[in-house]
């Protein structure tokens, strides 16, 4: 078990950059979220691409049982981020509370994992920066845990530092930590 499996197993609430290099070690990390929340009896929102999410379910169908899959809520990213040509706040934070919504009814607590792109060759900072505020906020009033994963190669280190300015946690795909530049209270 690596640094981040380990943290993610342990914490129960917050928000955490994860910008990955290796896609195998990605979804090994990406599981150990789902059965971690499992375990606690907590319901998963993954947001997830075309390319990771039939991996992800060949992984699960090994691993659950149907009643445990029933538990686990997986969508294309394409919907959330690309639907509306590219990067767009309005239209991610609509897709998140219907999908949110949808899962309210099981009464349980929700963790998420989102594997953030954008179709351009680097995104709007201050788009970004908005919707990652946002979902801060959200985290923060909901006290949930929730994951957005970045690719490292899609990454500039302006939108690195950024990114860790808007979330409590980071990780990689060996390591986990509080973020030395977040500097956001709960409202």
């Amino acid at each position: 078990m690596n640094d981040s499996e380990e943290f993610l197993e342990k914490i129960s609430e917050g928000h955490i950059f994860y910008h990955f290099n290796d896609e195998e070690l990605y979804l090994e990390n990406l599981v150990s979220y789902i059965l971690s929340g499992l375990e606690k009896h907590q319901l998963i929102l993954v947001i997830e691409n075309m390319k990771i999410l039939p991996k992800l379910q060949e992984k699960l169908n090994l691993l659950l049982t149907e009643e445990q899959r029933s538990y686990v809520r997986m969508v294309n990213n394409f919907d959330y981020y690309l639907s509306n040509g590219d990067f767009n706040t309005t239209t991610v934070v609509k897709h998140f509370e219907r999908d949110l919504s949808s899962l309210k009814d099981f009464n349980l607590p929700i963790r998420t994992w989102a594997h953030v792109e954008w179709s351009s060759s680097e995104p709007d900072v201050e788009l970004l920066k908005d919707f990652e505020t946002t979902a801060d906020d959200f985290v923060l009033l909901e006290n949930t845990l929730s994951v957005c994963a970045y690719s490292s190669e899609r990454l500039t280190s302006e939108l690195c530092t950024l990114l860790k300015k808007v979330h409590k946690y980071c990780m990689t795909d060996h390591h986990f930590s509080e973020s030395a530049l977040y500097n956001r209270t709960s409202n």
